[in-house]
This record gives structure tokens, sequence and C-alpha cells, in this order.
């Protein structure tokens, strides 16, 4: 989707953001999940002189590190059990281009000073090799943790820190830009509105204003969701009050579960309750493992679970 805003606060992320794109140093990126660093990293790589090379992410959680280290430096044949054949890595993929680092904080102690030894030699090694390879393509990094934090708390290095934080970016939630709901809402509609079994055509004063006073903790991906069931649902040409879902699902002082669930077991309720706040995040664990108070590893473990009995796709 195309980067939409009326805000003063990101007007001023943008214009930031195109003046790093003139240069070469390391972005890092900082703003909660769904608050659109993606977004941001594509702009900066197409306004850079780079935009005709390659833009490859990779996902700093989702891999082992074993993994990661073979999915960013690539392998040789037979470097380890399964490596039938070399692979390039993201690294050489990115070329000339940009690699972007999503979810950096989540790197374990282990490969943090692989990756700043990359970034402050400027080279690299496959998994297996010796032979050295230049690093060619500009580095930017985003995370949701605030990592100046994690020095704190001695879960990610220091140096790596000053290393990615050289040009740093911070994207502001949507409850603090309530200005740009109505723009990114109207334009969510126009995606969705040929799902619905109408044509639905926009929202009432009632009903937009009712989503510009929603704190959205999901951020601009959690509007997206709402809209997109809203659009689905919708037997009206314009959404009113009635079509709008519940949005605040955070629990009570006096919460009592729903009947539905009276009669669960409590893993079968801790199931529920984790399945539907990954559908919230549309699927990113990272920020639903922080929703629930958990570690990522712990949801990870938890949806290995599920899957191996069925629960989870």
């Amino acid at each position: 989707m195309p980067l939409l805003f009326q805000s003063k606060a990101m007007s001023k992320v943008v214009e930031q953001a195109k003046r790093y794109a003139r240069s070469s140093a390391t972005v890092l990126i900082v703003g909660e999940s769904g608050t659109g660093k993606e977004l941001l990293a594509r702009m900066i790589h197409e306004q850079s002189g780079r935009q005709n090379e390659p833009l490859v992410r990779i996902n700093c959680t989702s891999l082992s590190d074993s993994l990661f280290e073979s999915e960013l430096f690539g392998h040789e044949r037979g470097s380890f059990t399964g490596a039938v054949a070399e692979r390039q890595g993201r690294l050489e993929a990115a070329g000339q281009g940009t690699l972007l680092l999503d979810e950096v904080g989540e790197l374990s102690l282990r490969l943090q000073p692989k990756l700043l030894r990359v970034i402050e030699e400027a080279e690299f090694e496959r998994v297996g090799s010796n032979q050295t390879r230049p690093l060619q393509s500009r580095i930017v990094a985003a995370t949701n943790r605030q990592l100046c934090d994690d020095v704190a708390r001695k879960t990610f290095r220091q140096d790596l820190y000053h290393r990615l934080n050289v040009l740093p970016l911070d994207v502001p939630p949507l409850r603090h830009r309530r200005e740009d709901i109505p723009l990114l809402a109207q334009h969510f509609v126009g995606q969705f509105r040929h799902e619905s079994t109408c044509d639905v055509k926009g929202m009432s004063p009632q009903a937009m204003r009712t989503l510009c006073e929603y704190d959205w903790p999901g951020n601009v991906r959690h509007l997206r969701n709402v809209i997109h069931r809203i659009c689905v649902l919708a037997g009206q040409e314009t959404i009113g009050l009635d079509d709008l879902p519940c949005l605040d699902e955070r629990l009570d002082d006096d919460f009592s579960l729903p009947p539905e669930m009276e009669t669960l077991s409590l893993r079968e309720i801790e199931r529920n309750v984790i399945l539907g706040r990954l559908r919230i995040f549309d699927g990113n664990q990272t920020a639903a493992a922080r929703a629930l108070g958990v570690t990522s590893r712990t949801l990870r473990n938890k949806i290995s679970e599920y899957r191996r009995l069925g629960y989870a796709g």
C-alpha cells in the first residue's frame, strides 16, 4: 500500500526519510508493530541512488540462529547437514541495493557480533567458506523494540546499536496521529469494497468518529484488518455504527468468560486467546507476543505445539 498521511508527525518522518535516502549510512527505523516501518524502508530505497537495484528483506524473528546465518550469508555445499548445494545469501542477493533487517531487535546475542563485523568491515563469508566477499548493499534495520533499553538490560550489544543507529527514524503510533485515520480508512474501504455483497462507498460521520477515537494497539495494520472485515460483512453502501465490530478487546477488571468459552479447559482457552491475538496482528508473532506479555520464543513454541496438534496453519 502507499504511505498515506495528513499529520504533521508523519510529514516530519517522511521528510527525514527522504533526506536519509541520499546517504548510504545505516538507518534504524523504530516504531510499534503495524506503523509502516517496511513502507518507509521501501520509500528510502526507491528514492535513493539504489532504486534500480534489489530491495531484499530478512525477518530476524522467523529463523533459528543457524538458519538465519545461512539466509543472511549464504552457504557452501556440504557446510552443514542438508546443505546439498551452494546457496546465495540475502547479502549477496541485495547486491548494490538495500538489505532490510526486519525486527533486528530479536537477534540473539550469538548473532549480534556477526552482524556487527559485517557492518564494521563491510565484508562477509558464506557459511563453510573462507572466501571473503564485499558488502555492497546499504543496511536498513527496523524494530518495534527500544534498543537503548535492551542495551541497558544487556540483551543487545551497545556497539551494534550505535552502528545501526547512525540515521534514526522514529515512527509514531497511529494513536499519536489520529488525523491520518480518515484517509487510511477511506483508502482501505476502496481497497476492499468489492468483497462485499453491496458496493461500499464510505463511512458515516459517526462511524468515522468512532474509528478516530480508538487507540489502535495494532496501528495501521489493525485498522486495515478491521476495515477489511467491515467491508466483507457490510450490507449497505454507507458503513454505520452498527457495522463496526467491538473494537476494544482488552479485559475489564470484572472480566467473565463469554458463554461459548465457559465449557473449555484452561489449555483450550489459552490456545483460543493466542490464535485470536495472532489474527488481530495479522500473523505478526513479535507484536502478538508483546501484547500477550510473553517472549517471542515462548509464542513460537506454542505455535509449534498447536501445529503438531492440527490447530494452527
